[in-house]
């Protein structure tokens, strides 16, 4: 199977985002990080979204699906 540029940046974006979900419930569990803690970085992450998208206008449906991921995750 060929990779394109496209699937190798995808590919490459879902591991980032696996792993640091994995290290967060991680540092969770082994108590080293709070639910609020969570509730904190994920709250940041908002912010950087936000702040990084007016820098790539062209990307602006894949910045509204991320937040809409992110704060579907903080309702709980």
């Amino acid at each position: 199977m060929r990779i394109t540029a496209s699937n190798a940046a995808a590919a490459g974006q879902l591991v980032a985002a696996t792993t640091t979900a994995a290290l967060l419930r991680c540092l969770l569990h082994k108590g080293v990080l709070a639910p609020h803690d969570i509730r904190e970085i994920y709250e940041a992450a908002l912010l950087l979204l936000e702040e990084q998208q007016g820098a790539a206008p062209e990307h602006s449906a894949a910045f509204i699906a991320a937040r809409e991921i992110i704060e579907d995750g903080l309702k709980d």
